[in-house]
């Protein structure tokens, strides 16, 4: 590798991050967690506090699939907004599943405003790329939009 030469992230490693976040996302709503992840188990925990704190847990961690996703297709062969479209369907696709899935569990119930707290960090995530192709810090862009973000 010569001097100023940067390695390119595969694309395979971030697809499996991803596939693997929707695994835990599977598990965290499934019969095991069911128990602990209720809203009354929560309660005694975060108390009145909880509703917020599950709210913006649905939407962090269909944001960070978003973004898992958004970095397992762009940039190539997809362009930027592509990646976004298809990064952010994926994730609420999933969200969707993902509640009608909690349907079938115990102790758990699937709810159409949660798929909405999850769009919300979905389309969080989304807006946060399309402004980070125009921050000025190189490091927060590549970071976000990986080594090929350069101007």
């Amino acid at each position: 590798m010569s001097e100023g030469e940067t390695i390119q992230p595969n694309p395979l490693v971030w697809r499996v991050l991803a596939v693997l976040w929707m695994a835990l996302i599977f598990a965290l709503s499934s019969a095991w967690f069911a128990p602990k992840m209720s809203f009354d188990a929560t309660l005694d925990f975060f108390g009145q506090v909880n509703y917020v704190v599950r709210k913006m847990a649905h939407a962090g961690e269909f944001g960070v699939l978003t973004w898992l996703w958004f970095r397992a297709l762009y940039p190539d062969p997809l362009n930027l907004d592509r990646g976004r479209l298809y990064s952010g369907l994926v994730a609420l696709v999933y969200a969707a599943s993902d509640e009608y899935h909690q349907t079938f569990v115990p102790l758990r119930s699937g709810k159409a405003t949660d798929v909405l707290f999850d769009a919300a960090g979905i389309l969080a995530v989304v807006w946060l790329i399309s402004r980070a192709c125009s921050w000025e810090n190189e490091s927060l862009r590549r970071l976000l939009l990986g080594e090929t973000a350069s101007r």
